[in-house]
């Protein structure tokens, strides 16, 4: 499906998007025009399906956005995999994941022809790329072996403790201790994700079986977005990911 897409600065991609002019309401198809329109300050009214960073789909989105809102913008051909959208990053958070001083290593790195035309893009004046393309080009981050790493079975415990819990709601049992001990296990685990970014290392959550890198969290901030984005995921109910931001963050 081609279509303009839209990263938001919340990470949440709306595509394919229809946008139109704020002011006469009339649809905008033209990049230029869209650019244009946010680089005098105004807004762009924008009617799209919406996905958070996993791909999973939310509630469609109907409403406007101004330039500070706005990531990245750019438009998506019939024949491009956008599949991995959802671990885009700019080049300076890029940059920063991988422990360069800015995004000059990487704009270097572009200009050397080091990326496929598939791994990068521009969008109006802010080039974006993926953690698969930055671990190909660059490799995996400078002493990987000395940050904190979160292999993806670990979403397999939170799949089963939320399986558990929806049981339970689900036969009315307000008593949730039985599964206490998995939830302990998953808790510890991002406690010592979080005690590890107050020391100043990375969280790197990498897929088992090739050892590819899915997410590199930096700050306390991005932990705890991670954390809040377990329930729409549908890793983790409502009531234990409240209980489990209080215990971690409180």
């Amino acid at each position: 499906m081609s279509g303009i897409n839209i990263i938001t600065t919340e990470n949440k991609r709306l595509y394919p998007a229809d946008i139109y002019d704020d002011v006469r309401k009339i649809p905008i198809i033209d990049i230029d025009s869209i650019y244009d329109i946010l680089y005098k300050q105004r807004s762009i009214l924008v009617v799209s399906n919406q996905y958070d960073q996993y791909g999973n789909e939310l509630k469609a989105f109907n409403g406007y956005l101004k330039k500070e809102d706005i990531k990245a913008l750019y438009y998506i051909k019939d024949e491009e995999d956008s599949s991995n959208l959802s671990e885009v990053m700019t080049l300076s958070e890029a940059a920063k994941k991988w422990g360069f001083s800015d995004g000059s290593t990487i704009r270097k790195a572009i200009e050397r022809g080091k990326f496929e035309t598939y791994e990068i893009k521009q969008a109006g004046d802010i080039w974006i790329t993926t953690y698969s393309a930055m671990e190909r080009v660059f490799g995996k981050i400078k002493n990987e072996e000395k940050e904190f790493i979160i292999y993806d079975d670990f979403e397999g415990y939170l799949y089963n403790l939320c399986l558990k819990d929806f049981q339970k709601s689900y036969l009315k049992i307000d008593n949730y201790e039985v599964n206490d001990k998995l939830y302990e296990y998953i808790k510890n685990i991002l406690k010592e994700a979080l005690d590890s970014i107050k020391e100043g290392k990375k969280v790197i959550f990498k897929v088992k079986r090739n050892n590819k890198t899915k997410q590199i969290i930096n700050t306390e901030k991005e932990l705890l977005v991670y954390i809040k984005l377990l329930c729409r995921r549908r890793l983790m109910t409502e009531k234990r990911n409240e209980r489990l931001i209080k215990e971690l963050f409180s």
